[in-house]
């Protein structure tokens, strides 16, 4: 499966909120607690190895992607799957030398519009943004220029200029984060 996804930051949550709520369909409230791990070999390829381990409402997903990027939107090969207790599963990839990274958590609203799925997220110490995603079977060029229109006209929709895609991952971002905040504590 292909996951096209774009997320973009988003300076007045209410404006976009109501624009979103004029086309999409409202599916569900959400809160993803998200534990980013890595293989047991990270020291030698770094993030060639890593997974994530989602727990969202009863469900636990793990889900590990190859990644690229145009112009801000992600290109992903996912794959994902469910498991049916996270902390056993936890307990089996540390047994076999995977270590915990580090931790997201993504509180929102999600919707559905024309085959997408669009969130408005609060990203625990990052801002809000808003992600829109399509998935499709292939990786085939055509279908992933359509996605692109799709999640771009979406965008506009929405009231978000396309200055405000932001093409860094989170992973990214929260690290960059962390290491400004560790470096401050070094200084002080």
């Amino acid at each position: 499966m292909m996951e096209i996804e774009l997320k973009a930051r988003v300076r007045d949550k209410a404006a976009v909120q109501k624009r979103v709520e004029s086309f999409a369909r409202f599916l569900r409230d959400f809160d993803k607690s998200d534990e980013y791990w890595h293989g047991p070999d990270w020291r030698f390829a770094r993030g060639t190895k890593g997974f994530r381990l989602r727990k969202d409402g009863e469900k636990a997903l793990v889900t590990f992607k190859q990644k690229r990027n145009d112009g801000g939107i992600e290109i992903n090969k996912e794959t994902e799957f469910e498991v049916s207790d996270a902390a056993g599963f936890e307990a089996l990839v540390e047994r076999i030398g995977c270590e915990p990274f580090y931790n997201k958590r993504k509180t929102g609203k999600a919707y559905d519009y024309d085959g997408c799925t669009v969130e408005l997220v609060s990203v625990e110490g990052l801002g809000d943004f808003l992600e829109i995603e399509r998935l499709i079977e292939k990786d085939e060029p055509s279908e992933i220029a359509l996605a692109q229109g799709s999640i771009r006209a979406i965008l506009s929709m929405s009231g978000v200029p396309e200055g405000e895609i932001e093409g860094r991952s989170y992973s990214v971002l929260i690290l960059a984060k962390k290491a400004d905040a560790s470096g401050k504590l070094r200084r002080s």
